[in-house]
């Protein structure tokens, strides 16, 4: 059977997505702590986390390029976010509310104007209106500065990797492998992700294989970190006309 080992489209078909659009959305966690994100059919982003010791932190995460789709699906890579403009409204219950010590902070991970790698810690109360567990949140990363109070020090918009929202369980102590009295459940739901400014777009795949025997099949190990949608987008333009499909838990 012919094939091809694709690195990237080659004038393949192709569409747009928002950035930041809510299935393209990661989490990652220690273990034995749990987490997962799902879209739900109001097109909200909901985190549900479970937290068994003090030192735990899930992170919710964008990046910049989209290593987890097959390369005539993924989203284009774009690193710079200057003059664009994130917005959203923020539900949570059961993490450190947003105006509190190790409350949800976003860490931008890229490199400063000289080229050099840095970390810049943006805290997310201060670009929030609302109450701490309920607020309307907009990130312009060309004013964004990092830092527990403004003024602080101003990011690089220009080259970031990813970036990442932190989410810690009440009594929260870093490091600590000291076990919580219970099991912590914390649930967070980001509604209404808007992106304006420039670049509010991206590039992404949108190939569908011809007919084929083969099947598809994938497992926690490889998804967990994964939106259901974004799964059931990629095996759906992979599953055509007779093959079948797995999915284990």
């Amino acid at each position: 059977m012919a094939h091809w080992l694709a690195r990237k489209r080659h004038g393949q078909e192709s569409d747009y997505i928002q950035r930041f659009d809510p299935r393209f959305w990661t989490v990652d966690f220690p273990r034995p702590m749990m987490a997962a994100a799902i879209v739900n059919s109001k097109g909200y982003l909901k985190i549900r986390c479970e937290f068994h010791h003090k030192g735990e932190l899930c992170g919710l995460i964008w990046d910049s390029e989209d290593t987890l789709d097959h390369p005539l699906l993924a989203y284009a890579t774009d690193r710079d976010y200057s003059r664009t403009t994130l917005s959203f409204d923020w539900i949570s219950e059961g993490v450190i509310p947003l105006d509190q010590p190790h409350g949800p902070t976003l860490t931008i991970e890229g490199r400063d104007a000289d080229g050099l790698p840095r970390t810049w810690y943006v805290r997310l109360w201060n670009y929030a209106a609302g109450s701490p567990e309920n607020a309307a949140i907009t990130l312009p990363f060309s004013q964004l500065e990092s830092g527990y109070g403004l003024p602080g020090e101003p990011i690089n918009p220009h080259d970031i990797d990813r970036m990442f929202i932190s989410l810690v369980p009440p009594g929260f102590e870093p490091g600590s492998n000291s076990p919580l009295a219970a099991p912590q459940i914390g649930t967070i739901t980001i509604k209404s992700i808007s992106c304006t400014g420039d670049r509010p777009l991206l590039e992404i795949g949108d190939i569908v294989l011809p007919p084929h025997g083969e099947q598809v099949a994938t497992a926690y190990d490889d998804a967990y970190n994964q939106t259901p949608q974004r799964l059931v987008r990629s095996l759906a333009r992979w599953v055509i006309a007779g093959a079948s499909c797995t999915m284990s838990a």
